[in-house]
């Protein structure tokens, strides 16, 4: 049995673990400055929670324009990566001390209102941490990386130093090229209509779409369809079926490496 690199539980030490393990960039946040709504703050997962350190690795061109093998093989070396990535870190905080929580995805789901909420959103939390921002179709955009940034992240009740605030963040033009190159016509004032999105509805036989939407929509259905879209989403892996918005945006291509 190999001995665990020792890493120090600070600033520096964290980078270093970034560093080795090939992450593109991470940034290290004061959960005082996340702003997420009761029910979906890291602090309803962790009370005690004092950081939040989030990190992401770009989406490679294979993700968007290999075959649809090519595509399942690099979406499962991306999420084992960040899978790997946070729950290494969450061990590395927990040996010294800290309680910690890896954040890998939006499960478990809840219906509310006729949308699909998690438990956290990633990126969210990542544009009030000032990683980067939120474009017109709600996709979180990078300074370095564009919009094509795969997001994981750590809860820690551990205070740490935050990362400084970067200098220049990328801002949403508004220039609709998300909007135009929606094939369901889904985005609408910054908000995406998910009963529409490919990405939602794809997963869902046509016949039963109307019967689902319905359900949705309701406060006693919804429960039972909370229920069964989270056992469904532990069996099968949830992959983007249509990425037409992404690729129409100006910042896709920054992300390009």
């Amino acid at each position: 049995m190999t001995d665990t690199p020792p890493y120090s539980v600070s600033s520096a030490g964290i980078a270093r673990f970034f560093s080795e393990r090939t992450i593109n960039v991470f940034h290290v946040a004061d959960i005082s400055g996340i702003r997420a709504p009761a029910g979906r703050h890291p602090r309803d997962l962790l009370p005690s929670c004092r950081t939040m350190i989030l990190f992401g690795i770009a989406m490679p061109d294979l993700l968007f324009s290999g075959t649809g093998r090519e595509q399942a093989e690099e979406l499962k070396r991306l999420t084992g990566s960040l899978e790997s990535t946070a729950f290494a870190l969450s061990d590395l905080l927990e040996r010294g001390g800290s309680r910690a929580i890896p954040i890998l995805h939006s499960l478990p789901y809840t219906v509310e209102e006729g949308k699909l909420r998690g438990r956290l959103s990633l990126k969210h939390c990542a544009a009030d941490a000032g990683f980067g921002t939120i474009g017109e179709n709600t996709l979180f955009i990078h300074p370095d990386y564009g919009n094509r940034m795969a997001l994981a992240a750590v809860i820690t009740d551990k205070e740490m130093e935050p990362s400084p605030p970067i200098p220049s963040l990328l801002s949403c033009t508004h220039c609709n090229k998300c909007v135009t190159a929606c094939p369901e016509g889904a985005i609408h004032d910054g908000d995406v209509d998910q009963l529409s999105c490919r990405n939602l509805t794809n997963y869902v036989p046509p016949l039963l779409r109307p019967l689902l939407w319905k359900l949705m929509r309701g406060d006693a259905s919804a429960r039972f369809v909370t229920i069964l879209l989270n056992q469904v989403s532990s069996r099968v892996t949830i992959r983007p079926t249509c990425s037409a918005c992404m690729t129409a945006c100006p910042y896709f291509h920054k992300g390009k490496r």
